[in-house]
């Protein structure tokens, strides 16, 4: 059941990337007058069901693997795109064929702009409406009653300027050094009251599955970082107390 999953979502993000790349070609070749026969919007192959706006048939087709845009004369893929194009009068400006390079070429990167543009798009979104992960400043918020940090003189509130030789280190930077030297005296400086003190810090070993790893019993302070509210809910009593 979970590899009929996994499949299924395989197939459900390629055929959204293929769709957007597809949008792309389309949107260009519309925007300078081409005449685009189809755009099957969801799948390839003969067309099983769709409606039409003005010369362009907007469609459905049997094969639910991506999707395609066909130009009017463009016989080249016409085995995936529902057969050869319709026989009818069509004005010179309108074809493809006749247009200039530039153009053309526009058409071709079309597509893939798309998905550059869909790539960017993405995370920009994400972290509009849910904010941006910041890493916690190296504040020591907690200390574990009785545990190696304690008893090697750290307290809440300390800010840690130097781990292990690292001046001014990150969080993440750390976690990760203590990770790696489990039961190991590891020098620190902290800033406390406008003093520079000299500690010694000891991760406590962990061992899971025959690998050991180091573990700060100490936690940053949270509330060091600036809280940002994106959007509130004009029903919702925080916005009624402004």
């Amino acid at each position: 059941m979970e590899i009929i999953i996994a499949i299924l979502a395989v197939v459900f993000v390629l055929g959204v990337a293929i769709n957007i790349h597809e949008f792309g070609h389309f949107i260009v070749a519309k925007l300078f007058g081409m005449r685009v026969e189809a755009y099957s919007f969801f799948g390839l192959g003969p067309r099983i069901w769709g409606f039409k706006i003005g010369d362009t048939d907007y469609r459905i087709s049997a094969i639910p693997l991506g999707a395609y845009v066909k130009l009017y004369g463009d016989e080249v893929t016409a085995p995936l795109e529902g057969g050869a194009s319709q026989e009818s009068q069509v004005p010179e400006r309108e074809l493809y064929e006749l247009r200039p390079r530039w153009q053309k070429f526009l058409v071709i990167i079309g597509g893939p702009l798309m998905n550059i543009i869909l790539a960017v798009a993405i995370p920009f979104f994400i972290a509009l409406f849910y904010g941006v992960p910041s890493n916690p400043a190296p504040i020591v918020g907690f200390v574990k009653p009785g545990g190696e940090a304690e008893r090697a003189g750290l307290k809440p509130g300390d800010r840690i300027v130097k781990f292990d030789g690292v001046e001014n280190p990150t969080w993440r930077r750390i976690e990760r050094d203590a990770l790696l030297m489990p039961e190991k005296k590891i020098p620190i400086t902290v800033e406390r009251e406008g003093r520079l003190i000299d500690l010694y810090i000891k991760p406590v070993k962990v061992t899971e599955a025959g690998q050991s790893a180091g573990v700060l019993d100490f936690e940053p302070d949270l509330g060091s970082e600036p809280v940002v509210v994106g959007r509130i809910d004009p029903t919702m009593p925080a916005a009624q107390s402004g």
